[in-house]
């Protein structure tokens, strides 16, 4: 997550809530709102709390990062 920058960007979804959005500034103008999660989930979806989705033509690869 320290690789990422919140945005305003903001969707409403009926059956999870508000999600909110992530840019990867190493991405550059392709990578803007690449990153979304749902951060306050009804209870019924709650199993996909802590989880973030990236849009698939908006980043090159997904990997581990390095310890900090």
């Amino acid at each position: 997550m320290y690789l990422l920058e919140r945005t305003d960007r903001q969707t409403w979804c009926p059956y999870k809530r508000e999600c909110s959005y992530f840019s990867i500034p190493a991405g550059g103008d392709r990578s803007v709102n690449a990153v979304w999660t749902y951060e306050q989930l009804f209870e019924a979806v709650a199993l996909i709390a802590g989880y973030i989705a990236f849009y698939p033509d908006r980043v090159d690869e997904i990997g581990e990062s390095p310890a900090v």
